[in-house]
């Protein structure tokens, strides 16, 4: 499993599950997200706003 964590607001979402509240699928990765896409909590702009941490 791996959790992506903002670095600007430390939202986090599993890989696996995805975020419903925030429409993002399971399955789904920064990378997978479109090039405006913002972190939900925070905004912060991109997939770079985001590191993995595997659990």
């Amino acid at each position: 499993m791996t959790i992506y964590v903002c670095l600007h607001c430390e939202y986090r979402f599993d890989s696996e599950k995805g975020d419903p509240a925030y429409n993002i699928p399971a399955g789904a990765t920064p990378a997978d997200m479109p090039d405006d896409w913002v972190c939900p909590e925070c905004a912060a702009l991109g997939i770079e706003a985001f590191i993995a941490e595997e659990e």
